[in-house]
C-alpha cells in the first residue's frame, strides 16, 4: 500500500494542457510584474499554481471558476493533492458556472487513490460498482476493494466477500469470500457476524453447513445489538436447531428484537402469545404485537389479514381481513396483490371496482401470479372496467403462458400471429400454438393444422395436417376438423383423392349439426355419382336440416325434392317459398321452378303469363338451359309489342336482383374476412 502523502504524477491530458496554457497567459496578463506567485506558477510551481487557483476560486469581482480550473489542473497534473481534491469537489458538485462532470471527478478520484486515499477508493468502488454518472465497471469496482481490503477494514473485507460470493467485479470464489467473512467477523465486525452465520445455516458459499458455528455466530452478532441476528435466535431455540428448544430463550431474543421495532420478531411475539409458547396464551397481547408488526411491515399486514380472515388469534373479522389486505397489496405483497384483485373484481367486502381490479391483477401477474396475470389480460382485452389496452394484455398473456397456462398460451399465439397488442410473429404465435396443443389444447391442434394445410406461413404439409385435422376430429370432436377432411378427400387436394372418405367426414360433421356440411351430404345423397349411391331418404334428412338452418343453398335442394317427391311426400305448394328463398343466391333452377309454377297457376300473380315470362328470362340469364327452352317456347306465343314490353320489365327486374345478390356477396365476403 502506498503512503498517502505518495506523490504521483498524473498522466497530462493533452485537451486540459492546451486549455491551461490558455488561462496561465490570461492570469500572467492580469496579475502586477510584482505578483511573484503568478511568475512561479509560470515556471511550473505546483504551491503557487494551486495558489492562483484558489486565488480566481475565490468570491468576489476576481474570481473566475474557467481560471481556477485550469491552475488546479496544472498543479494536479504534478501530483499536487490539495489541488487534485479541489478538482474533485468542483466536478462533484458543480460550482456556479460550471456543469457537474462525473466521469472528470471520477478521474481526479483515481489520482487521488493511487496516492493511497483510501475515502477515494471507497467512493470509487461505489461509482462504478452501481455507475453513479459513469459506466458501471465492476473490474475497477473489485481493483480498488482489493486495495481497500489492504487496510484490514472490516467493513471492506465483508463488501469484498460478497464480491468473491457472486463474482462481482472479482473472479468467484466462495471459498476465499467466505474466509472473508470470518476474518471480519473474528474482528468483531457484528454484520459480518451475523451474515457468517447465515452461510452455517446451509451447505454451499464457501462452509459445510454447521449449526453449531452458525450459533456461536449469532450469538456474536445479536449480543452486539444486530437485531436480526436476535430474531434468528428466537427462531433457532423455538424450532430446536442446533439447540434444545427452549422456548424461554427463543421469547426473550424475540422480544429483544420486537422493542426495537423488527417487525418479524414482532410478528413472531404474536405466535408466541397466541399458542402459548414460553409464556401463557394470550389473545389480547398477540394482536397488540400482531398490529405493531404490520404497522410497519407489508409482510407482516398479508400474515394479519390471514389471521382476520382465518379467525386464528383473533375472532374472525372477513372485513378487518381485507382492510389489511389492501394494506399489504399497496406494499407490494404479490399474494395480497391477488386476493385484492379478486375482491374488487367480485365485490367481495369491497365495492366492485373493474379498474382497481385490473390495477391489482397487473402488480400481481408482474410479480408472477398466473392466475392474476391470465385475468388481468382478460379484462385489458375485454374492457372490462378499464379501456382496452391490448399490449398490456399481451404482457400478460405471455407472461401467464410462460408460467405454463395453456389458455394464456393460445391467447399469445393469436395475437402475435394477428399482430394485435404483441409484435407479429408467426414463428412465435405456431411455437406457442404448438405448445398448447402439446398440452392438450384442441382449438390450438386444429388451428396449427389450418396453418399446415393453408401454407401461408410455413411450406405446406398437407400429409402432417391431416393428422392434426384427425386427432381434432377424433380426439376433441371438432366439427371444422371433420369437415376440412371431407373437403381435403374429396377433392384430393394435397392427398390422394377419396370421395367416399370425403362424404364419410362430412356426413360425421353434418350429425354433429355443421351446416355447410349437412348440404354437402344432402345434395350428394340427392344427386349420387362419383361411387356415392343416391339415397332419397338420407338426401331429404340433411338437406331440410341445413334449410331449417338457414341455409339457402338447402333451401334449392329441399324445393326440387318437395316438388319431384324426392325422400319426402310430393307437395309442390310447399315448395315454392324453398325456391322463393333460393332466389337470393342466384340459383337458376330456382327461377325455372317458379316459372312452372306460374304457368301451372300455383303463383298468386295478376299476370301469370308475365310471371312465368320473368322467372324463365331470368334463369336464362343465369345460363339455364332448361329455363332458355321454356323461354324461347313462350316468346314464340307472343306477338312483339308485349315481348318487348315484357323484356323491359325483366331488365328493370334484374337490375334490382343484382342489386341483391352483389349485397349477399359483400356481406358473405365480410363474414369470411373476419373470420
Amino acid at each position: 500500500m502506498k503512503s498517502p502523502n505518495h506523490r504521483h504524477r498524473v498522466a497530462p491530458n493533452p485537451a486540459v494542457r492546451r486549455l491551461a496554457g490558455a488561462f496561465l497567459l490570461a492570469n500572467l496578463l492580469a496579475c502586477e510584474p510584482a505578483d511573484r506567485t503568478a511568475s512561479r506558477a509560470a515556471e511550473g510551481d505546483a504551491v503557487a499554481q494551486f495558489e492562483l487557483g484558489e486565488r480566481f476560486a475565490g468570491p468576489g469581482d476576481g474570481g473566475d471558476v474557467a481560471l481556477a480550473i485550469g491552475w488546479f489542473a496544472k498543479a494536479a497534473e504534478q501530483g499536487h493533492t490539495p489541488a487534485i481534491r479541489r478538482l474533485v469537489s468542483i466536478y462533484k458538485e458543480g460550482p456556479e458556472g460550471v456543469e457537474p462532470d462525473p466521469g472528470q471527478a471520477a478521474r481526479w478520484l483515481s489520482a487521488l487513490a493511487e496516492q493511497g486515499d483510501s475515502d477515494a477508493m471507497r467512493q470509487l468502488v461505489e461509482i462504478y460498482g452501481e455507475g453513479i454518472g459513469v459506466v458501471a465497471d465492476q473490474k475497477i469496482a473489485g481493483r480498488w476493494l482489493l486495495e481497500l481490503v489492504e487496510a484490514e477494514n472490516p467493513q471492506d473485507e465483508m463488501d469484498l466477500a460478497f464480491r468473491y460470493f457472486s463474482g462481482n467485479g472479482v473472479p468467484r470464489n466462495p471459498g476465499r469470500g467466505a474466509k472473508m467473512l470470518q476474518k471480519a467477523a473474528e474482528a468483531g465486525f457484528s454484520p459480518a457476524q451475523l451474515h457468517l452465520a447465515r452461510l452455517y445455516t446451509t451447505h454451499g458459499n464457501g462452509v459445510l453447513k454447521n449449526l453449531d458455528t452458525a450459533v456461536h455466530w449469532f450469538e456474536q452478532a445479536a449480543e452486539a445489538g444486530e437485531v436480526d441476528a436476535q430474531n434468528y435466535l428466537g427462531a433457532i431455540y423455538a424450532s430446536g436447531q442446533g439447540v434444545e428448544v427452549d422456548y424461554e430463550e427463543s421469547l426473550r431474543w424475540f422480544r429483544m428484537a420486537a422493542i426495537q421495532g423488527h417487525p418479524h420478531a414482532q410478528a413472531n411475539m404474536a405466535v408466541m402469545y397466541s399458542q402459548g409458547m414460553g409464556v401463557e396464551p394470550d389473545p389480547a397481547e398477540a394482536e397488540r404485537w400482531f398490529r405493531r408488526a404490520a404497522e410497519n411491515d407489508h409482510g407482516a399486514q398479508y400474515v394479519l389479514a390471514r389471521r382476520y380472515e382465518a379467525g386464528e388469534i383473533m375472532p374472525r373479522d372477513p372485513e378487518e381481513a381485507m382492510r389489511w389486505y389492501v394494506k399489504a397489496a399497496e406494499g407490494g405483497i404479490m399474494e395480497a396483490q391477488a386476493i385484492v384483485a379478486r375482491a374488487y373484481d367480485e365485490g367481495d367486502r369491497v365495492e366492485r371496482n373493474g379498474a382497481e381490479a385490473a390495477r391489482f391483477y397487473l402488480l400481481a401477474g408482474e410479480r408472477g401470479d398466473f392466475e392474476s396475470q391470465r385475468r388481468g389480460a382478460e379484462m385489458y382485452e375485454n374492457g372490462e372496467g378499464v379501456e382496452v389496452d391490448l399490449e398490456k394484455a399481451a404482457s400478460l398473456y405471455k407472461l401467464a403462458a410462460e408460467a405454463g397456462d395453456t389458455l394464456s398460451q393460445w391467447k399469445i399465439a393469436q395475437m402475435s400471429e394477428k399482430g394485435e397488442g404483441a409484435r407479429l410473429n408467426r414463428s412465435a404465435a405456431i411455437e406457442w400454438y404448438r405448445k398448447a396443443m402439446l398440452a392438450g389444447h384442441s382449438e390450438s391442434r386444429f388451428r396449427l393444422a389450418q396453418i399446415l394445410d393453408d401454407g401461408k406461413y410455413v411450406e405446406r404439409d398437407v400429409e402432417q395436417a391431416i393428422g392434426l385435422y384427425q386427432a381434432a376430429a377424433e380426439e376433441d370432436g371438432n366439427v371444422e376438423a371433420m369437415a376440412r377432411l371431407g373437403e381435403i378427400h374429396w377433392h384430393g387436394d394435397g392427398t390422394k383423392r377419396n370421395r367416399k372418405l370425403g362424404v364419410d367426414w362430412h356426413e360425421k360433421a353434418a350429425q354433429q349439426g355443421l351446416t355447410a356440411s349437412q348440404r354437402f351430404v344432402g345434395v350428394r345423397y340427392f344427386e349420387g355419382g362419383y361411387g356415392i349411391v343416391r339415397d332419397p331418404d338420407l338426401a331429404w334428412k340433411y338437406l331440410n336440416q341445413a334449410a331449417d338452418a338457414g341455409d339457402v343453398r338447402s333451401d334449392l335442394f329441399v324445393g326440387k325434392a318437395l316438388w319431384d317427391g324426392v325422400g319426402v311426400k310430393q307437395n309442390r305448394k310447399q315448395s315454392l317459398p324453398h325456391f322463393e328463398r333460393a332466389l337470393s343466391r342466384r340459383e337458376p333452377e330456382a327461377f325455372r321452378h317458379l316459372g312452372y309454377a306460374a304457368v301451372y297457376g300455383m303463383v298468386e300473380t295478376d299476370e301469370p303469363v308475365y310471371t312465368a315470362y320473368e322467372y324463365f328470362a331470368i334463369g336464362h340469364y343465369l345460363r339455364d338451359r332448361q329455363s332458355s327452352t321454356e323461354l324461347r317456347t313462350l316468346r314464340e306465343k307472343l306477338e312483339k309489342p308485349v315481348r318487348d314490353g315484357f323484356d323491359k320489365r325483366v331488365e328493370e327486374r334484374l337490375a334490382r336482383y343484382s342489386e341483391e345478390w352483389d349485397r349477399y356477396r359483400q356481406a358473405k365476403a365480410r363474414r369470411g374476412t373476419s373470420r
